[in-house]
């Protein structure tokens, strides 16, 4: 049984960028706080107007300051809960798929799969004015990722706290997809209680495919299933 090494670096930086963020957000008071939300957050409303101006006018400065929130809302939060929430599950599945994926290819499979939650979130409520913040779609990508890599590729068994002992990787696997069956059952069920769970269920797709995309064209250290 192969053991992973953990708490990678580059899973620390974006712990630490993220929880700055919020911070900051705090430090400005309620107002500007709301303020900081509305112009970082994803408003679906605002976006889809945006795409409308680039389709008719093409690219501008505004247009590529309007798309910011494709990836600033991923690192926005509402509160402490919500964040300390969102960095446990980005911690474990975080460190699993860097060491599993290497560290280019954990950051890129964090920010994509960040955009694609925010695009199926604007696309599914595309007349909301109320700011989309959270990192959830993002960390539902690195979920969707590792479930689909963990049965592609032979990875090595976490250690990673909080997690009990070294844990086979289709057992996180698992955890994964039930969380994804979980959100896609309160998006399909049109479930009203303020979670943006079109952009879980667009994360973790999003992730899942990008892996899909990745595990047929590199080859790591890991034995490839045949």
């Amino acid at each position: 049984m192969r053991v992973s090494r953990f708490h990678r670096f580059e899973v620390v930086a974006v712990l630490v960028l993220t929880t700055a963020v919020w911070g900051y957000d705090q430090s400005l008071g309620p107002l500007g706080s709301f303020l900081f939300s509305e112009r970082f957050g994803a408003v679906p409303v605002r976006m889809v107007a945006a795409w409308h101006a680039f389709r008719e006018q093409g690219l501008s400065t505004h247009l590529l300051a309007a798309a910011l929130p494709l990836i600033t809302a991923n690192f926005l939060h509402a509160g402490f809960g919500h964040l300390a929430m969102n960095m446990l599950f980005f911690w474990i599945f975080g460190n699993a798929l860097s060491e599993a994926a290497g560290r280019v290819m954990f950051l890129a499979l964090y920010l994509l799969s960040g955009v694609v939650a925010v695009l199926v979130y604007v696309r599914t409520n595309p007349a909301s004015e109320a700011p989309m913040i959270g990192a959830s779609g993002a960390i539902a990508g690195l979920e969707g990722a590792y479930f689909v890599l963990a049965y592609r590729w032979e990875l090595p068994h976490a250690t990673v706290w909080p997690l009990d002992g070294p844990v086979a990787p289709w057992r996180l696997g698992v955890v994964a997809l039930i969380g994804f069956f979980l959100d896609a059952r309160a998006f399909f069920g049109q479930v009203d209680d303020f979670t943006a769970y079109g952009a879980h269920v667009g994360g973790f797709l999003g992730g899942a495919l990008l892996a899909m995309i990745l595990a047929s064209l590199r080859h790591p250290e890991f034995r490839r299933r045949p």
